[in-house]
């Protein structure tokens, strides 16, 4: 099981190595991270991977795509993107929008 912190939230929750960040979110109501277009293209479940980048998916050409390179080199991602592989991760986000 993979220990996620959602920084935003103050949450630490579990979820089951190989699952998606998106579909994980949808399941769990307590986390503020928003989704757009679900396809890597409008920007808005930008986040930032704080911790545990290994335990992630690789960076996805949508991601090269929309995002700038020092963003990446940065730990920005996109949550639609990400699958969860293992370890613990810490993301963080603008608080700023409604779920």
């Amino acid at each position: 099981m993979a220990k996620i912190f959602f920084k935003p939230d103050n949450l630490h929750l579990e979820c089951e190595d190989g699952t998606r960040l998106i579909d994980f979110c949808d399941e769990s109501p307590d986390v503020s991270l928003c989704f757009g277009c679900t396809e890597g293209s409008c920007g808005v479940c930008e986040l930032t991977v704080l911790k545990g980048n290994e335990n992630l998916s690789k960076v996805t050409e949508e991601e090269k795509e929309y995002l700038l390179k020092e963003d990446l080199e940065n730990g920005m991602r996109l949550g639609c993107q990400l699958t969860i592989r293992k370890g613990e991760i810490e993301l963080t986000w603008k608080k700023n929008r409604a779920k």
